[in-house]
């Protein structure tokens, strides 16, 4: 199936020069970043729909003090 859509200059220019160091055509190059955004989206939403189920069924949840602790916690193991 085919699909059309407009984008700037600078995007096509961007897209060809990808293409052109992988010796692909800008159609491959194009085909593979929808496919991926698409998939990138799809992950989102169960992840999303995941979370409301989750809290629907009445959690646990966090506090706000426990999300921070575990953020500072997550950002001192990364350093």
């Amino acid at each position: 199936m085919n699909i059309s859509f407009s984008i700037d200059e600078a995007t096509v220019q961007r897209l060809d020069n990808i293409a052109r160091s992988m010796n692909r055509s800008r159609s491959f190059v194009a085909l593979e970043a929808v496919e991926q955004y698409v998939s990138c989206q799809e992950s989102y939403i169960a992840s999303v729909e995941a979370a409301v189920a989750k809290a629907d069924t009445g959690g646990p949840f966090l506090t706000h003090e426990e999300a921070v602790a575990r953020s500072e916690q997550r950002r001192r193991a990364l350093q």
